[in-house]
């Protein structure tokens, strides 16, 4: 260690140890939100950006508590209620309109991707043996997966999609569709989470229902979105009921943000 950076590690303990003793605080004080503080860190340097927020959040809270005696997260919310509270005051006819050109956008959009799928149809026969990976592999799907804390990945490996339940605490759920063996008739994927994002990815020939809600945070179903507090969105193919292959996908997180993207 350079001596420069030797005798700057100092001066910064001796500041800090002066600071806290003129704040009539202890060192202990510290502990709990440094914890927090480096596992926000920990998660950021992994590109975890919600998990990261979170435990930020709460370093943040418990430093405002010790050192202003404030209320972080009460003043978090008074902050959201008043600038929801005005968006809604100054643009509803705005925001409206958006809504329904995005609207319109996503029927058009839908609609090409159900002639696709038309035609793939009568180009194609029904294969009986699943698809499977160059090393002769097939990743099946289990019907229901619990995680308290972790993530759920199918990202990588083509995988034979069956009915599934996730149920997870604190995480990411990610889950590519392009690469699953989807059967005929509905499958039906249900994914509840706690803290944490779930992002999907959807061919565009793929015949989909899809219920989404967030209690806190975003929903983005292709290119509609909403953002804030108990968003709830819905859509579905047209003529999803007649597909000979159809997902139907119910997701919902109480912090978090859920987003269907098509590729």
């Amino acid at each position: 260690m350079k001596k420069q950076t030797l005798f700057g590690l100092i001066f910064v303990i001796i500041g800090f140890n002066i600071l806290v003793n003129t704040m009539n605080l202890s060192i202990g004080n510290f502990i709990a939100p440094l914890i927090f503080f480096v596992m926000g860190l920990f998660f950021y340097k992994r590109n975890h950006n919600f998990i990261s927020l979170v435990f930020f959040v709460i370093s943040a809270s418990i430093v405002f508590d010790q050192l202003l005696g404030m209320n972080f997260m009460g003043l978090l919310i008074a902050i959201a209620a008043l600038y929801f509270g005005i968006r809604l005051v100054r643009s509803p006819s705005k925001e409206k309109d958006d809504s329904e050109k995005v609207h319109d956008k996503l029927e058009k959009k839908l609609r090409k991707a159900e002639r696709k799928l038309h035609k793939f149809n009568e180009k194609t026969q029904v294969e009986d043996e699943p698809k499977r990976t160059k090393d002769n592999r097939t990743v099946f799907t289990p019907t229901m997966r619990k995680s308290l804390i972790g993530e759920v990945h199918y990202l990588g490996e083509a995988f034979e999609l069956n009915d599934l339940t996730i149920w997870n605490g604190i995480g990411e759920v990610r889950i590519d569709l392009s690469r699953a063996i989807i059967p005929e008739g509905e499958t039906v994927i249900v994914v509840q989470a706690l803290i944490g994002e779930v992002d999907f990815y959807v061919p565009e020939d793929l015949a989909v229902s899809i219920q989404a809600s967030s209690i806190i945070g975003e929903v983005s179903l292709f290119h509609e979105s909403h953002g804030g507090i108990n968003q709830q969105l819905s859509i579905a193919s047209k003529d999803y009921k007649q597909a000979p292959r159809r997902v139907k996908l119910i997701l919902s997180t109480f912090i978090g943000d859920v987003k269907v993207r098509a590729i």
